[in-house]
């Protein structure tokens, strides 16, 4: 089946080459040199506190920060945990779980870029420290979909062994093949293995079982590790559905029975641990999307996260209800719904979509749009159309916006004056709370205060938030009888010894921080351009933004040439931080007297 005929939305299969598997990679996997496994110890001293704020190193050049005799292990800790990103920030999820001396990497994610990292569209974790440790790290795995979870994995990839095994649930799966293709990267695909959830299988030291929990994407999981040492519980990025759309129901009692075995290490999501309550369920908002088509005479838009599979079974609820039909605009919507389909759980036949180009020619009162934009990107094609210039949708007075989604920290102006446009345009907007159109994928308060009670872990490890939700949800453990719990940063290597009779032990306790590694954050321009800060020169890309150049354009004239005058620009990036050892060792070009900076000169004849 070819063309443009019915069902084939725009851009439907796809399949993008970024990569022919090394071209993105950069310099990104060349920083190996010093970076020392942080479990090691050589003149130690300076002892660290468990509790210090991430990024406050007390290492010095030779140094690891342990308060004990050189030579050997602190304390021999069964087990131990390495982030590698996700703790104090949200996004980049990507840590190694050990025990005896072998680790499994989980999960592979990138961070979207702050507004000062200009034109740079992903963070990375330190794929060098992961290459230049590979021969330790003896499987992946990957707890569900999203990108800080597996948006990593092409840098990822090719700093582990070729033989390495990467784990994941059917629908998570389908996304890492994708992106695998898309980077060159999936070969015969054999290393990449589908886990059905409460499968029990072995990765690396571990015994492990997965856990299903529910979540914003479907197929996600929480793992259980199992070791010699003790039990350790991920609980991967949760919420408790107690009425989820597709039925799969977060498993209450997987958890229970391995609380009532005894938990040595717990670690789990603390995103949302300063909301009180509970989070809403999937069900409820399909009910809610329902009651507002059912509303509304005119043309229904709704803009949600492309990966949310579960709000689609309320368009879809919505749109049968109503006699209306369905388009998708946003190539990754579409994505993502080709993968619930092979994974045999789309709430939507991909087969049965209007096609973007032709929503024009359907009636209005007989259609849902449903696309992508809701953080007001500026290529999405909601932002477009707010200022009239997309050519698939143009907004009418008597449309109907559902903003299924919410404001990222960070994006609110820019969500807004996407809003006000679209207002300006005549269509009504629901995004009040009251309208009930958005769930978080995070569980609240309450919810995180059922799960600690009913694993009841010796010891607890807060992660998957910023530093202040790291330290409440470690509060929140103590409040509910939790007595060894800490807060750690990224890089930082956390011991965890088992308890004996419920008292802790050890030469340090039972939780202590075993030495820190020596990260470098990673950047990525979108293309091939990956690498560290100074590669991507992100600081000289804001020099250039908040303070310009200066372009001279002057004559130059060569007495070699009997006089003869040639035009030359220089092009010089001046930096205004007088202690910048380039700038106060700036030179003077002999023939042009142009002033180098440490920023950029160049020379261009004029014809």
């Amino acid at each position: 089946r070819g063309g443009r005929g019915r069902g084939r939305g725009r851009g439907r299969g796809r399949l993008r080459q970024q990569s022919d598997g090394k071209q993105h990679l950069g310099s990104t996997l060349t920083y190996t040199e010093g970076k020392p496994f942080p479990d090691y110890i050589e003149n130690a001293t300076a002892p660290v506190r468990a509790d210090q704020a991430p990024g406050t190193s007390n290492i010095v050049e030779g140094v690891t920060p342990l308060d004990l005799p050189a030579g050997g292990l602190v304390d021999d800790a069964p087990i131990k945990f390495l982030p590698l990103g996700g703790l104090g920030e949200i996004g980049m999820n990507c840590a190694l779980v050990g025990t005896e001396n072998r680790y499994v990497l989980l999960d592979a994610g990138l961070m979207f870029p702050d507004h000062e990292e200009l034109g740079i569209q992903k963070v990375l974790p330190d794929v060098s420290f992961l290459s230049r440790w590979r021969d330790k790290i003896e499987a992946v795995l990957i707890t569900h979909g999203h990108e800080d979870h597996i948006g990593a994995l092409p840098w990822v990839i090719p700093a582990l062994d070729p033989s390495t095994p990467v784990y994941g649930g059917l629908f998570t799966m389908q996304l890492v093949e994708r992106r695998m293709k898309e980077y060159n990267l999936w070969g015969d695909g054999k290393r990449f293995k589908v886990i059905d959830m409460g499968q029990r299988f072995d990765a690396g030291p571990f015994a492990m079982e997965a856990v299903r929990v529910t979540h914003s994407i479907p197929d996600c999981c929480g793992y259980i590790f199992r070791c010699s040492a003790g039990t350790i519980v991920h609980t991967g990025d949760w919420k408790i559905d107690e009425n989820p759309v597709d039925g799969r129901q977060f498993d209450r009692e997987q958890f229970e029975r391995v609380g009532k075995e005894g938990v040595t290490l717990m670690m789990s999501d603390s995103t949302n641990v300063l909301s009180p309550g509970r989070t809403i369920s999937e069900s409820a908002i399909r009910e809610a999307m329902m009651q507002k088509v059912l509303g509304h005479k005119g043309r229904i838009i709704t803009t949600q996260f492309a990966s949310n599979i579960h709000r689609l079974y309320g368009v879809k609820a919505a749109a049968d209800a109503s006699g209306r039909k369905i388009a998708f605009v946003g190539m990754s919507l579409n994505t993502y719904l080709e993968a619930a389909k092979k994974a045999g759980i789309a709430p939507i036949d991909p087969e049965e979509l209007v096609p973007a180009e032709e929503i024009d020619n359907v009636n209005p009162s007989q259609l849902i749009i449903v696309t992508t934009g809701s953080q007001a990107e500026p290529r999405a094609q909601l932002a477009q159309a707010a200022t009239g210039s997309s050519r698939l949708i143009t907004l009418h007075p008597d449309d109907l916006l559902l903003y299924s989604a919410k404001m990222i920290p960070g994006n609110e102006k820019r969500v807004m004056r996407m809003m006000n446009a679209i207002a300006v345009r005549g269509p009504e907007i629901a995004m009040r709370r009251e309208d009930g159109l958005h769930s978080s994928g995070h569980a609240y308060r309450d919810e995180l205060e059922e799960v600690l009670k009913m694993l009841h872990p010796e010891h607890f490890l807060p992660v998957h938030g910023e530093y202040a939700f790291l330290k409440e949800h470690e509060a929140l453990a103590r409040s509910v009888g939790v007595r060894h719990s800490t807060v750690i940063g990224n890089g930082q290597m956390l011991g965890v010894t088992p308890l004996r009779n419920s008292q802790s032990h050890g030469l340090l306790g039972n939780m202590h921080l075993l030495g820190e590694a020596r990260l470098q954050t990673m950047f990525n321009d979108g293309g091939w351009g990956s690498g560290t800060s100074e590669d991507l020169a992100i600081e000289e890309r804001m020099r250039i933004a908040t303070e310009g150049i200066v372009v001279v354009d002057l004559e130059v004239f060569d007495n070699a040439l009997g006089g003869a005058g040639a035009n030359e620009t220089d092009v010089s990036v001046e930096s205004s931080d007088e202690t910048d050892d380039e700038t106060n060792d700036a030179d003077t070009s002999p023939n042009t007297g142009a002033r180098k900076s440490g920023g950029v000169v160049e020379k261009r004849p004029m014809s």
